[in-house]
């Protein structure tokens, strides 16, 4: 039997805590904060589409690899339904069953455009990647 984890997205996508310590670290200079949300949403896009090629090409590892590199830079912006994908990602590529993935790369995929909305509300347009560059 494989592993089908349930992961829920909602308004609340980004951690407060997290989000509040990186606007208090960038609070001198706030465009380096919406730069860096931008910068992680065009990065999350390509990450997702190289999740979706890896799974096409039944490649567990690189599977693990992409959902460990997205993992990183969505705890550092506080992203939990993101984070949460890319751990079960991980550990579907660890055991080398990717079995499931689709489901949770259509969860990662919603769990994405949320925080984009969110950091769309919390920084303004800046915070959005520019048009085309997503994935």
């Amino acid at each position: 039997m494989w592993w089908r984890p349930q992961i829920f997205v909602t308004d609340n996508c980004i951690a407060p805590d997290v989000f509040d310590r990186l606007r208090t670290a960038t609070a001198k200079n706030p465009a380096e904060l919406a730069e860096l949300c931008r910068d992680y949403l065009t990065e999350g896009r390509r990450t997702l589409a190289e999740l979706r090629h890896a799974l096409r090409e039944c490649e567990a590892e690189r599977l693990r690899y992409h959902a460990h590199y997205l993992k990183g830079s969505s705890l550092i912006i506080g992203t939990t339904g993101v984070t949460q994908c890319c751990l079960g990602l991980e550990e579907m590529g660890r055991k080398d069953d990717v079995r499931g993935a689709e489901h949770l790369l259509e969860q990662m995929a919603a769990a994405l455009d949320s925080a984009e909305k969110a950091l769309a509300r919390e920084l303004g347009l800046a915070a959005l990647p520019a048009e085309g560059s997503a994935a």
